[in-house]
């Protein structure tokens, strides 16, 4: 009988949200396509889950799924929420899951087009969009908590108010990438576990587009695993974040050309 990670799997899917496998108790890709990999073939899904029932369940958010998720962590996020909301307006009820330290609320992504940020609405508070993902439901966070939909979550998803996508469409770059401040930060505070994978494939995405080559760029991300990731990535998961981010730099520098 399926598991109840893969039957969940199956319905997102039959939904029309792309789904793809992380690692059991784990946040991290269970591919080498990562979240490239996500689809809504039922075939691929079955191959995944018969292979591995406990295989948590990622969502890849912006554009493949048409949602965009605002990532609340602990209560740090929350009270950058709260005052947030104090001066814009209160946020409308929406899908909303508890997680192993916070909450995703699920938005429409509509006619936006959100990137990735990292506390830059909010100290706490990150955005999942295009090239993110986050765990669904009933998948296990590493603390062994399930993440589960909240008892105030909507029956659909909701638009996001204006203000919140105009601070989202402002936190995810600073002209053609991020300030120096921001990189400042970033680079030398820890890049705590559920900011890795994004902070890396962004560093990485930033060098390419400066022309560095491959192998130094590979190197850069380990160094900066070692210094500031807590815990650690595998090694063979920064190579896959280079090797993934420098495909999609190639693909969309030909599409240029």
């Amino acid at each position: 009988m399926p598991s109840r990670l893969h039957r969940a799997a199956l319905a997102y899917a039959a939904r029309g949200i792309p789904v793809f496998p992380c690692q059991p108790r784990g946040k991290e890709p269970a591919t080498t396509r990562g979240l490239l990999a996500a689809t809504t073939d039922a075939a691929a899904i079955e191959s995944w889950w018969q292979s591995a029932p406990d295989l948590n369940i990622g969502i890849a958010t912006g554009a493949p799924s048409g949602v965009w998720v605002l990532d609340i962590d602990n209560e740090e996020g929350e009270a950058s929420l709260r005052n947030l909301e104090a001066t814009h307006g209160p946020l409308p009820a929406t899908i909303e899951v508890i997680t192993g330290r916070g909450r995703h609320l699920y938005f429409r992504l509509g006619e936006h087009s959100l990137r990735n940020s990292v506390g830059r609405i909010g100290s706490g508070i990150d955005v999942r969009g295009d090239g993110g993902y986050v765990l669904a439901p009933p998948s296990v966070h590493p603390t062994t908590r399930l993440y589960t939909w909240s008892v105030d979550s909507a029956e659909s998803f909701s638009d996001a108010p204006d203000w919140l996508c105009r601070l989202a469409e402002a936190a995810e770059t600073d002209g053609k990438g991020r300030s120096l401040e921001g990189w400042h930060r970033t680079l030398t505070e820890p890049i705590h576990e559920g900011s890795r994978n994004v902070t890396l494939a962004s560093l990485a995405g930033k060098l390419l587009c400066h022309d560095v080559n491959l192998i130094v760029v590979i190197d850069i991300l380990h160094c900066v695993n070692i210094a500031r990731c807590v815990p650690l990535l595998a090694a063979q998961d920064v190579d896959r974040i280079a090797v993934s981010v420098a495909r999609t730099h190639l693909t969309r520098r030909g599409d240029r050309t």
